[in-house]
């Protein structure tokens, strides 16, 4: 989805900064580097996440990454280290408290959670419901 209709916003800096935040998200660029990128000083990239987002750059940047290590979760069989490194943490016990922070359950309990049914047509053209796989 679009990013402007996934935040329900038109600032075009502000679009820039969450784009840039979404490249770079085994990297986080620190609030001074991505104010830089989005030729913004410090202030006012806060002022425009607080006005537009109600919440920091930092906050928004760990929603960003927490919202990817979930999907990574469920849609593929990495192992956790490799999705905290890929989503820009550098310590798996960070990652957990983080991840059980915001959604309430570790990554490893994420995994475990069965998957939602999924209704698909058989040959016949009806519709059969199944599970998805686990592994992704």
């Amino acid at each position: 989805m679009d990013l402007r209709a996934r935040l329900g916003v038109a600032h075009p800096k502000l679009l820039s900064a969450v784009a840039c935040m979404e490249r770079t998200i085994e990297k986080p660029l620190s609030g001074d580097e991505l104010a830089s990128a989005v030729k913004l000083s410090k202030r006012q990239l806060e002022s425009l996440f607080r006005k537009y987002l109600n919440h920091s750059p930092t906050k928004h940047y760990q929603i960003i990454r927490l919202e990817r290590a979930r999907y990574l979760l469920r849609q593929t069989s990495m192992p956790v280290i490799s999705i905290a490194i890929a989503c820009g943490y550098e310590s798996n016990s960070y990652f957990s408290k983080s991840y059980s922070d915001h959604f309430g359950c570790t990554p490893s309990a994420e995994r475990a959670l069965p998957r939602p049914v999924r209704a698909e047509p058989d040959a016949a053209g009806t519709i059969e419901a199944s599970i998805m796989n686990q592994a992704g």
